[in-house]
């Protein structure tokens, strides 16, 4: 008897995308009531995105769903950043906090999670 095998399309992986963004961006949301999850969801996103891509061609959606999530936690974070940035120019009320330290984390979480959705579309063909 012969194993059916299941082939995932492209609208799996957009799929994957979009719900790992809205995962991601949740994460990031909930970075502002709980800040152990600062840290937390890239990890989590980071662990997925490499156990799909370990997969191989079965783990693609999970790859998808992986980069989708340091996407969403990275911009979200990268939203933080540029509104602290642009909030405190010039102004005392901060208390000399830099925000640069989180932009350059955002800026690699979303380089991150571009690079996994790359080697996600590089094995889809």
């Amino acid at each position: 008897m012969m194993a059916t095998v299941k082939v995932q399309g492209g609208r799996a992986r957009v799929t994957g995308l979009a719900a790992g963004v809205l995962i991601g961006a949740l994460m990031g949301l909930a970075t502002s009531f709980v800040f152990l999850t600062l840290v937390i969801g890239p990890l989590l996103g980071l662990f997925v995105a490499v156990t799909g891509l370990r997969d191989g061609f079965d783990g693609r959606s999970r790859a998808a769903v992986g980069g989708g999530m340091l996407i969403g936690i990275g911009g979200f974070y990268l939203y933080g950043a540029l509104n602290t940035l642009i909030s405190c120019q010039g102004q005392d009320v901060c208390g000399g906090a830099s925000p640069l330290p989180l932009f350059g984390f955002a800026m690699v979480l979303v380089a991150l999670g571009l690079l996994v959705e790359g080697i996600t579309l590089v094995r889809g063909n």
